[in-house]
């Protein structure tokens, strides 16, 4: 577990052996960091439902996996808002992407 702008999420997991949940939320996309153990925000984003939202189709996924090198350095984050709304979500991806200010966002 990370806590990200002070909301908890479960991960970072790979991406090639991450089983998405049912549920709404934020996710992160990431790679390693510099430092042992530390990671580096690339994208937020906020989805209806983890499962339903395949992020390998985003539209920058080719360019996350240019950064990473591999797939197998690129990492998923997740914050599971189940009974939000898709306005307190984009909320929420707005202060994530504020406060870590990502190479790829939605925002920019």
């Amino acid at each position: 577990m990370i806590t990200l702008a002070g909301r908890p999420f479960t991960g970072p997991f790979l991406a090639p052996v991450w089983s998405a949940p049912r549920a709404a939320g934020l996710y992160a996309v990431m790679v390693p960091g510099w430092k042992v153990m530390t990671f580096r925000a690339l994208h937020f984003a906020q989805t209806a439902d983890f499962s339903s939202d395949n992020f390998r189709n985003h539209e920058r996924y080719t360019e996350w996996l240019s950064i990473a090198g591999t797939e197998w350095n690129l990492y998923v984050a997740v914050h599971e808002m189940s009974l939000s709304t898709a306005a307190q979500r984009a909320t929420a991806e707005r202060a994530l992407t504020r406060d870590y200010r990502p190479e790829f966002s939605e925002q920019e």
